[in-house]
């Protein structure tokens, strides 16, 4: 049930008051005219239950204008009045309505104290603001919730889009770092730390270190070897050659990451580049041939010399001189070369040995020279106080200081190895009178040897070891006069200094033809010798030693009988002295 208090409507009881004053007072006014008049104000009532104050107004409007109610003039304002103020509190009611608070107050402010309507619209104006009033709270917590609502949405927003830059930012530096480890990283995979040729990339697909330029410890740097993790073949090199007479044969392997890292090398002009002296496989070659001409009793240089002569001479055969050398490595594996070729071979070996070698080189040959004593025999060229003797290196034979006929007149290119330094010298020549190698204290023209530097004093019996040798036939003898032959079958005695021995008798010649009594002195007795089993008083071992005749201490001269102490003059104690017991008094 709805309060009617609440909408504006015209009070029906008050209506029907004035109705029916006005009946009890008029005068033949008829009821048929009182029942519509009843009717249209139960209309108006139902219409203002309802809600529909529009109709009600108009309903009772209608009324006002029925003649009955137009004639009889009393009363007449009031409902004017109630009709009037009724119209403003409904349009008051209507702005109140659609929430125009101002326009509402403004209305219901207009209706009259007098009126009935005054103070529901008094009521109604205090309700209009309080919805006022709590409609500006509530804009006001609207609009700061919405304020807030911004505000958040904003700093969400802000939020977001901080978020959103920190998360661009780090997208951005992850990007960067990436880019940058992967630029690191190509950097470093192009890298070579070892400085050896190869990138670290390179270097991992072959197994190699980027922090070691010879990965395999092969002497050859990764860049440049063949096999530079190890690994590959040994080329097996067989050697034959002869020196001084005697046959050598010689089973050597270099591995191949030597020969394809000096195949592949660019070639240049001739000069020092192509003596390898430091190449480990040179130094083990120098090694073995300085080994076997120190143990055989070889000259050195010249042993080295007579292996490199014994590798066969090619010349170049698309080339001509000079134009395409051998490094040591190519010609000792291929086992041949020209005069150039063969010349760095031997350069590099001899320097291998600390011995100091040049680069001898004419207009269309080449030799070595190595600097050795000033005394040595043959050609030489001289820098500043150093000598350096030619060696021929192609074909067998060739001595030191021999130099061919071709170049005795040449101004010959000197190329000093160790230094390379360049000189030119004409070749120098020293007579052969030089130190022997096999007789010590002796010299030699070549032919004969000499007691004397100069080679003027003869000498025809020369010591070697523990003999004598006569030059002139190479015979071997036991004295310093070279008259006792060293003949087979007789030796010297070791035991017996002076005598000679065939394993079963000892001899006083060394032919082992006079048998010889040894007679010795005792190892053991001062005064006694020894024939090998028995002893004796006298160096001829003719007077033997009895156990119970012996010298006398005190009268050396005589022997004494341990039997009855007499004094004898043989060592039997068998020729007394005088028939007495005591030696006589001088």
């Amino acid at each position: 049930m709805k309060k009617m208090d609440k909408k504006g409507f015209i009070q029906i009881p008050f209506l029907v008051w004035i109705i029916a004053s006005i009946i009890t007072a008029g005068t033949g006014y008829s009821a048929i005219e009182y029942y519509k008049i009843s009717k249209l104000i139960e209309e108006a009532k139902q219409l203002t239950n309802e809600e529909k104050y529009e109709d009600a107004i108009k309903k009772l409007e209608s009324i006002q204008n029925k003649w009955f109610i137009k004639n009889i003039g009393i009363k007449k304002q009031i409902i004017i009045d109630e009709i009037g103020d009724n119209k403003k509190f409904f349009l008051g009611t209507e702005e109140f309505n659609k929430g125009n608070w101002q326009e509402a107050v403004n209305i219901f402010s207009e209706i009259p104290k007098q009126s009935f309507y005054y103070q529901k619209a008094q009521t109604k104006i205090e309700e209009t603001k309080r919805k006022s009033v709590e409609e500006e709270f509530s804009e006001e917590k609207i609009a700061r919730t919405e304020a807030e609502k911004k505000a958040k949405e904003e700093t969400s927003k802000r939020i977001i889009e901080e978020a959103k830059r920190a998360q661009e930012e780090l997208e951005k530096e992850i990007a960067e770092k990436k880019l940058s480890e992967k630029e690191a990283e190509e950097k470093r995979m192009n890298a070579d730390n070892d400085n050896d040729g190869l990138t670290y990339r390179e270097e991992l697909n072959l197994g190699t270190s980027d922090l070691d330029l010879d990965s395999d410890g092969d002497g050859i740097p990764d860049g440049e070897d063949l096999n530079p993790a190890g690994g590959g073949r040994n080329i097996a090199q067989h050697f034959e050659w002869s020196y001084q007479g005697d046959s050598w044969s010689w089973d050597y392997s270099i591995h191949e990451d030597w020969y394809e890292y000096y195949k592949n090398k660019p070639r240049e002009s001739h000069g020092v580049e192509y003596v390898t002296e430091d190449d480990p496989f040179i130094q083990n070659i120098a090694q073995t041939l300085e080994d076997t001409a120190e143990k055989e009793g070889y000259h050195l240089s010249s042993f080295i010399v007579s292996f490199v002569q014994g590798l066969s001479y090619i010349d170049d055969y698309y080339t001509s001189f000079d134009e395409y050398p051998k490094y040591p490595v190519e010609t000792f594996v291929e086992k041949n070369g020209d005069c150039e070729d063969t010349s760095y071979l031997f350069a590099s070996i001899i320097d291998a040995t600390n011995l100091g070698s040049a680069l001898i080189q004419f207009h269309d040959h080449m030799g070595v020279g190595i600097n050795t004593v000033h005394a040595q025999s043959g050609y030489y060229y001289p820098i500043n106080e150093e000598w350096y003797y030619y060696y021929e290196t192609t074909g067998e034979g060739w001595e030191i200081g021999e130099l061919p006929s071709d170049y005795l007149y040449e101004n010959a290119k000197i190329i000093r190895v160790w230094d390379n330094s360049v000189y030119y010298s004409y070749p120098q020549y020293v007579k052969p009178c030089y130190s022997s190698p096999d007789f010590v204290g002796y010299y030699s023209n070549g032919d004969n040897y000499y007691s004397d530097s100069q080679c003027r004093n003869l000498a025809y019996c020369l010591p070697y070891e523990e003999y004598y040798v006569r030059p002139d036939n190479l015979s071997f003898y036991w004295d310093s006069s070279c008259s006792q032959l060293i003949v087979s079958g007789c030796s010297k005695s070791t035991n017996y200094p002076g005598y000679f021995y065939d394993g079963i008798y000892y001899y006083s010649d060394s032919y082992c033809i006079n048998k010889a009594k040894i007679c010795v002195a005792s190892s053991i007795y001062s005064d006694r010798y020894w024939d090998g089993s028995n002893n004796y008083w006298d160096s001829n071992c003719t007077q033997k030693v009895l156990s119970w005749c012996s010298k006398s201490s005190i009268h050396p001269e005589y022997f004494i009988n341990s039997f009855d102490y007499e004094y004898y003059l043989d060592s039997e104690c068998s020729i007394p002295i005088l028939g007495t017991a005591t030696p006589p008094v001088y």
